[in-house]
C-alpha cells in the first residue's frame, strides 16, 4: 500500500462527510433554482394578468363613452352596457389582479355525519329487452369421424329356405340319322362321327359318355 493510499484510508471518514455535504449542497441548489423559476413564472403571470385587466378596463370605458354619445343623439346603442354583458366586471377589471396565495394547512377532520336512510329493498323496474340476435348459419364443413364403436352381437341363424321346383327336361342332344351311328374315324381313334352302320359296327345307340363330348368332337 502506498503512502497516498494509507493517507486516504486514515481520512476516509472525512472524505465521506465531504461527499455527503456536496450532495446535500447540490440538492439545495437545485431546489433554490426551482423556487426561483417558479417565482419568475408567477411574476410573469401576474404581469400578464395586470395587462389583460387594464385592457378590459379600457375597452369597457370606451364602450360606455360610445353608448353615451349615441344616447346623446337620441339613438339606441346596439352594444349593451359592459356591466350587463360581463358578469362581475369590476372584479375582472381590477388592477393589479389579486393572485391567490399558496394553500393553507389542512383543517381538522370534521365529525362524522348521521347515517343515511336505509336503501329500499324493492328492486327497480326491469330494463327493456335487447334485440333478438340473428340465427346462425349451418356449417358446411363436416366434423371429424368419430371412433369406431364396439362390435355388435352375432345375429341368429336364419331359417332354412324352401326347396325349389324341379327343372324341366332339356332338348334332346343331336343324334345320327337312321342307319348311322357314332363311330371313331379311321384316322382318329379318340374322335366320334356318324358313320354308316355295318354288320361288324356296334349298334346305333351311342354310349352315355358320348354325350359329354363337345359337338365338334362328336361330329369329327
Amino acid at each position: 500500500m502506498t503512502r497516498a493510499e494509507r493517507l486516504f484510508y486514515r481520512r476516509r471518514y472525512l472524505l465521506w462527510i465531504t461527499a455527503a455535504l456536496l450532495f446535500l449542497g447540490g440538492g439545495l441548489a437545485v431546489a433554490f433554482l426551482q423556487i426561483n423559476q417558479a417565482e419568475s413564472r408567477a411574476d410573469r403571470l401576474a404581469a400578464e394578468a395586470d395587462r389583460r385587466g387594464g385592457a378590459v378596463t379600457t375597452l369597457a370605458t370606451d364602450v360606455r363613452k360610445l353608448r353615451s354619445q349615441i344616447q346623446a343623439k337620441g339613438e339606441t346603442p346596439a352594444a349593451p352596457d359592459p356591466g350587463d354583458a360581463v358578469a362581475d366586471l369590476p372584479a375582472r377589471a381590477e388592477v393589479p389582479v389579486p393572485i391567490p396565495g399558496p394553500p393553507g394547512p389542512a383543517g381538522a377532520k370534521g365529525d362524522r355525519g348521521p347515517a343515511g336512510p336505509a336503501a329500499s329493498p324493492v328492486p327497480g323496474p326491469s330494463g327493456p329487452s335487447g334485440p333478438i340476435g340473428q340465427a346462425g348459419t349451418n356449417s358446411t364443413v363436416p366434423g371429424p369421424a368419430g371412433p369406431a364403436g364396439p362390435p355388435g352381437p352375432a345375429g341368429k341363424d336364419g331359417a332354412n329356405g324352401k326347396d325349389g321346383t324341379n327343372g324341366r327336361d332339356g332338348v334332346p342332344g343331336q343324334t345320327c340319322p337312321n342307319g348311322y351311328s357314332l363311330q371313331p374315324p379311321p384316322d382318329d381313334p379318340d374322335g366320334l362321327m356318324c358313320r354308316r352302320d355295318t354288320p361288324s359296327s356296334p349298334g346305333s345307340t351311342p354310349s352315355p359318355a358320348v354325350f359329354g363330348l363337345p359337338a365338334d368332337r362328336r361330329r369329327s
